[in-house]
């Protein structure tokens, strides 16, 4: 869950050109919301993004991760969290390395594993491959080629899939972050945890004694503590709280309308696939109504309409104009917002 509360965003702080780019806004995201951000040009939304990324400090309010304050946590120490995707297909990819290299980056982050943060495993090739598989571009063919080689709409797609993969946290990871998210008595919490594990890896042992004791030959005790060992994982990763959230900054904005197409399915299809909680930002109402379970309409740095459900379900282009011009009267809209690129 992301919630944010009162938050206060000004540039030029004190000065005549002082300008409120967030002006105490409210917004709670339960987990797995998918959230459409629209709004006329000057309306606070890529503030808000940068705000919730740590890219700049909010000057009031909260931001809160899971029930913890992450307000002063910088933006490094926040992308363990947070996958971000920007508007231009050459950020967030580094040009000069390659496609495996990229994804390395991005799988490790938040994990200290070498001294080359881009190093990958053998076992993770296999891994990389038919995650790039998925995104039916064929760059599982090319993984081995820099990606300023690569076009826009791929890059965007690499950098989509960067934002939201990541290496499975270790079991202590996993407990510390928990009782780090956790709202209320850190203690009980930190106790409750503890004994969770102790009793999952007990069962665990208890199993594996029964299966090395069995008349079941070499290879079926293998088969079988190597079932017992997936179990135990399932159970101890239920406890995993710190699944990335995705930010997307307008995403597709820059490419064409058959390239952006692919890459909002590939985005909505991750999306559902892992239950990630995420905000899109966008400039085409189409676009806003067709993706997630929720859309926002942002005027003058504040929150002017929410709509989700079957309210959102109902949403025509007619209709989201009437709700813009009644709520957004001094906003510009570009036409590309309402009739697409």
């Amino acid at each position: 869950m992301i919630e944010l509360r009162n938050i206060v965003k000004r540039f030029n702080n004190g000065t005549a050109s002082e300008t409120v780019a967030i002006d105490h806004l409210n917004l709670t995201l339960q987990e797995g919301d998918f959230i459409t951000v629209i709004g006329g040009n000057g309306a606070g939304k890529s503030t808000l993004i940068n705000i919730i990324a740590g890219s700049f400090p909010a000057d009031e309010g909260m931001i809160l991760l899971n029930n913890n304050d992450v307000s002063k946590m910088h933006e490094y120490q926040r992308a363990q969290y947070f996958g971000r995707v920007f508007q231009d297909p050459m950020v967030g990819t580094a040009t000069d390395m390659t496609v495996i290299e990229n994804l390395a980056l991005a799988y490790g982050r938040g994990k200290t594993r070498s001294l080359f943060r881009w190093s990958y495993r053998p076992s993770d090739v296999e891994f990389f491959v038919n995650e790039l598989k998925t995104l039916g571009l064929g760059l599982e063919d090319r993984l081995y080629q820099k990606v300023g080689l690569l076009s826009g709409g791929q890059r965007q797609a690499l950098t989509l899939l960067m934002a939201t993969i990541r290496s499975e946290p270790s079991y202590n990871k996993v407990k510390r972050d928990y009782v780090r998210f956790f709202d209320g008595d850190k203690k009980l919490a930190k106790q409750e945890i503890d004994a969770a594990f102790k009793q999952a890896f007990d069962e665990f042992k208890a199993s594996k004694k029964e299966v090395l004791e069995s008349g079941l030959n070499k290879e079926e005790k293998k088969a079988k503590i190597k079932e017992l060992k997936n179990v135990l994982d399932k159970k101890l990763r239920q406890y995993d709280v710190t699944k990335p959230v995705l930010l997307l900054d307008e995403h597709t904005a820059a490419l064409d309308p058959k390239t952006a197409e692919k890459v909002l399915e590939t985005t909505d299809r991750i999306v559902k696939e892992n239950n990630l909680t995420t905000i899109m930002i966008t400039h085409n109402m189409k676009d806003a109504i067709k993706y997630g379970n929720r859309l926002i309409m942002m005027s003058k740095g504040k929150v002017v309409a929410d709509i989700a459900g079957e309210e959102k379900k109902k949403l025509t282009i007619e209709t989201l104009l009437d709700m813009f011009v009644t709520n957004s009267k001094n906003d510009m809209l570009a036409d590309s917002a309402i009739f697409g690129d």
